[in-house]
């Protein structure tokens, strides 16, 4: 069989697991009528407090009033909230790049620039100057290089800079400190290392797997009386060579004391990331190129596996009718596996459905109430989860011309072990 033809063969048998009627003329009609509201899984967390309030409280004056009330930031507790999402993120890049760099010595060559556009297929062109130019200067003969190549990204290349950045309490200088000096324990960097060759085999394996890491998604549900749009960024997306054989797994990475059986709140979060793939991504399994082109075997090289299809970032919006979500929930335990994983121990939390108590119609009534709610108290409630007010913002990476040398630290980097 040509390459042609099983990637056609896989095309097809996608399109059969999943047929969802695409919206009709009246469908449109009634969804441009209605109002909408753009909220992202952690934004409705927070809203779902606000929430539960609002239906404590019936008077709306007193509501509103509650809602108005300013609630002072502790600048410790900012602190420490801070150096727990810069150890997560550092954690997070520790784990791709470690993946990255394994899948890609089973191909015999160190990750080239196609690598990084597959692996984080949603990035713009910097991002992945910025990652071969991390990969330039590297110590790539050292005894651990994904490790060498992680605390180069850390060390160089950041933007400390805030941007759009609204009423931080945390100095960007003070963040470049924790970020530059480290928030990971050394003995948590020996921890990872001891239980890095715990991480799957089959999902690190290029020949059987695509994996794909920060996924970003917008999904549209589509209410009787409002819109939601949800954007979505997914840790961690594993394809299967024989899907549907296997299903699609979806990883979220937790660490510290966020990795634990799911509260309701964070069951919401998992349905949402779960049903934006299953719109979004779908339909599209079957482009997945995991065989050789004849350009490899001509070249004696080896490509990881990537989507046939053109501009898939510009493509990855989504839109459903929550009727329509009721019809295929079926297809969530059928194809997708979702699991949180400890990144420091390589644990996971495998989370089914059905076993967590995810009632998908109640949690879609859910959805419609936080939606109605927040439109209604729009003015006041955006605010209040408006990510450009938090009290600290972390780096963006690359730095502006950071492949002409711009970001580059003279700090004195701390052993980690390298």
């Amino acid at each position: 069989m040509s390459t042609e033809d099983f990637t056609q063969d896989r095309l097809i048998e996608v399109e059969k697991l999943l047929e969802i009627e695409l919206p009709n003329t009246s469908k449109k009609e009634k969804r441009d009528s209605v109002e909408g509201a753009r909220v992202s899984p952690s934004q409705i967390e927070k809203l779902s407090y606000l929430y539960e309030l609002h239906n404590r409280i019936t008077n709306d004056i007193d509501f509103v009033h509650e809602l108005t009330k300013i609630e002072p930031i502790e600048k410790e507790k900012a602190l420490e909230s801070a150096r727990y999402s810069i150890y997560g993120t550092q954690m997070h890049q520790l784990q791709y790049f470690t993946q990255l760099f394994n899948r890609t010595e089973q191909l015999n060559r160190l990750p080239s620039k196609n690598d990084f556009l597959h692996t984080f297929p949603f990035r713009n062109s910097e991002y992945y100057k910025g990652l071969q130019h991390i990969l330039d200067i590297t110590d790539t003969h050292s005894n651990n290089i994904s490790q060498s190549y992680w605390n180069e990204w850390r060390m160089n290349g950041q933007d400390f800079t805030p941007k759009r950045h609204k009423n931080y309490i945390i100095n960007p200088s003070t963040i470049r400190d924790m970020w530059e000096l480290g928030v990971i324990p050394l003995e948590d960097m020996d921890t990872f290392n001891m239980n890095k060759e715990k991480i799957d085999k089959e999902k690190l394996n290029p020949h059987n797997t695509m994996l794909l890491n920060e996924t970003f998604s917008i999904l549209n549900i589509f209410f009787n009386d409002c819109h939601l749009q949800v954007p979505t960024l997914i840790d961690e997306i594993c394809i299967p060579n024989d899907f549907p054989n296997s299903p699609i797994r979806i990883i979220d990475y937790k660490t510290g004391s966020q990795f634990k059986e799911p509260e309701y709140k964070e069951r919401i979060q998992i349905f949402l990331m779960m049903t934006s793939i299953l719109v979004n991504m779908m339909d599209r399994v079957g482009s997945v190129q995991f065989k050789q082109s004849q350009w490899d075997i001509t070249h004696n090289t080896h490509d990881l596996p990537f989507f046939t299809k053109r501009k898939l970032k510009d493509n990855l919006i989504g839109s459903v009718y929550f009727d329509q979500i009721l019809d295929i929930s079926d297809v969530f335990n059928k194809y997708f596996k979702f699991s949180y994983v400890n990144p420091l121990t390589q644990e996971s939390i495998d989370i089914n459905i059905n076993d967590i108590g995810i009632d998908i119609k109640d949690m879609l009534m859910y959805l419609n109430g936080i939606t109605s709610f927040y439109i209604k108290y729009r003015n006041i409630l955006k605010p209040k989860i408006d990510s450009n007010r938090s009290p600290y913002t972390l780096p963006s990476f690359p730095i502006k011309d950071f492949d002409k040398c711009n970001g580059f630290s003279n700090d004195i980097q701390l052993g980690l072990n390298l």
